[in-house]
């Protein structure tokens, strides 16, 4: 899976990255595995038991937002960038 990152996340990251998927699994489950690899992520991809979205993190695949029960496949292409809010 294709994974690419908006500012801030890119410096943890980088702008792009490759991630190995065999089968498609949960944004929740993708989530936990790339904060236990990053706990700088954890502020921005938390998120509680009865949560649908991260506490301040979009996901992205095709121009539509994600929920945690949505599942990521190996040929995505993913965007992940943190919600901003203000006005």
């Amino acid at each position: 899976m294709k994974l690419k990152f908006h500012p801030p996340l890119d410096r943890i990251f980088g702008p792009i990255r490759d991630w190995p998927l065999d089968e498609p699994i949960p944004v929740a489950t993708f989530l936990r595995s790339l904060s236990q690899e990053a706990p700088a992520l954890a502020p921005y991809a938390g998120f509680g038991p009865k949560d649908v979205q991260p506490y301040a993190l979009l996901v992205w695949r095709k121009g539509k937002a994600l929920t945690l029960q949505d599942l990521l496949h190996p040929w995505d292409e993913v965007e992940l960038m943190p919600m901003v809010a203000g006005g």
